[in-house]
């Protein structure tokens, strides 16, 4: 291990890390000018129930992770009171690492697992463990004006990946699955960004959707689905959806907002999930054939639909009777090599396994 003296916005720390280089937060946050108006209470305001929402848990992971994500973009940039400023900087730090360590510790899962992977990813394990304790840190700072509250804890190396949080956060009329992070509420006071929602959303379908090639060579002889579903912006979704949910939009506008959030979503679960399913497939060390989370996944894509249904004739440029390519067969991604009984390696090939 590498012994690495690092400053944290103005934190000094000793950790232990092996070649990792800890990203600094961006100290964005204003002093409100003398004689105008901070934004205190909507910092706070946003502020306590996130923190809230993280106590007695583990490292928020996965739609948990995005809405602390979401909290702390929409306030990094706020004017806050002299008076308030430090307690809000350590706030906002307290969001920040606490991301970054349920990023790192995403990483860890996803590289110990991935079949393409040369380490272990204890590497990443490290450096949740570094964004931990810098994320506790800064937790210590405000923890006084939290009294029922209590840092989250990031689970031992050896722990298997927690539960998706499929019960947390709200499910929208008409739909199965809960979202996290709702619309933001209008703001009278702010631009609204209506357009930009309008623009993104259609652009987005148009390039991934109404895109697709009708041929199948042009498809690497792939269903319209997998080639959806595998597509370079789809694995972005997730980023989309977190942007949009805090653009600014008229109240008469937040129903269609949320349906659009949800899509994106669902899409981006659907994703991870079909990722999942792909490496406990085509991994020679894995016990199962992935038709677990095979179903999870093909669940959320069904589910994008019906949200999709909820706003395409309400947006310009959505054509009101799009839809998602049929989602891809089980059996279009083969079995991948197998160990026998006596460790020797197997082929699959049409339902059978060869030497």
């Amino acid at each position: 291990m590498l012994m690495l003296g690092i400053l944290l916005v103005g934190l000094p720390a000793v950790v232990l890390a092996a070649d990792l280089v800890l990203e600094p937060m961006p100290d964005t946050l204003q002093v409100a000018p003398e004689g105008t108006v901070s934004q205190d209470d909507q910092f706070f305001s946003t502020a306590v129930p996130i923190i809230k929402s993280m106590s007695n848990g583990t490292v928020p992971l996965g739609s948990q992770q995005m809405k602390v994500n979401s909290a702390y973009s929409s306030m990094k940039g706020m004017k806050i009171s002299p008076e308030r400023y430090d307690e809000a900087r350590a706030t906002l730090a307290y969001l920040y690492y606490s991301v970054k360590t349920g990023e790192a510790y995403e990483n860890y899962h996803d590289t110990k697992n991935s079949v393409a992977s040369t380490t272990t990813g204890v590497e990443f394990y490290d450096l949740a463990q570094i964004y931990y304790q810098t994320a506790s840190i800064w937790w210590n700072r405000i923890a006084a004006s939290y009294p029922k509250v209590t840092l989250y804890k990031l689970p031992a190396v050896s722990d298997t990946f927690p539960d998706d949080d499929i019960g947390m956060g709200s499910v929208l009329e008409g739909l199965k699955y809960p979202v996290l992070m709702e619309h933001r509420k209008p703001d009278p006071s702010k631009p609204y960004q209506t357009d930009e929602i309008n623009t993104t959303i259609s652009r987005w379908i148009e390039d991934n959707i109404e895109s697709i090639p009708l041929n199948k060579s042009e498809r690497n002889d792939e269903s319209k689905g997998y080639y959806f579903i595998m597509g370079d912006d789809v694995s972005r979704a997730k980023s989309t959806y977190v942007s949009l949910t805090s653009k600014n939009v008229p109240a008469e506008f937040l129903e269609t907002a949320n349906y659009i959030d949800a899509f994106l979503y669902y899409i981006s679960q659907a994703r991870e999930y079909y990722n999942n399913y792909l490496t406990e497939r085509t991994n020679i060390v894995s016990a199962t054939d992935g038709r677990v989370p095979y179903d999870k996944s093909k669940s959320y894509y069904e589910e994008a639909q019906v949200a999709l249904n909820m706003f395409r004739d309400k947006v310009a440029g959505v054509n009101s009777t799009t839809t998602i390519p049929e989602f891809p067969m089980f059996d279009e991604v083969p079995l991948g090599p197998q160990l026998d009984s006596e460790g020797t390696l197997h082929d699959y090939w049409g339902g059978t396994y060869w030497t």
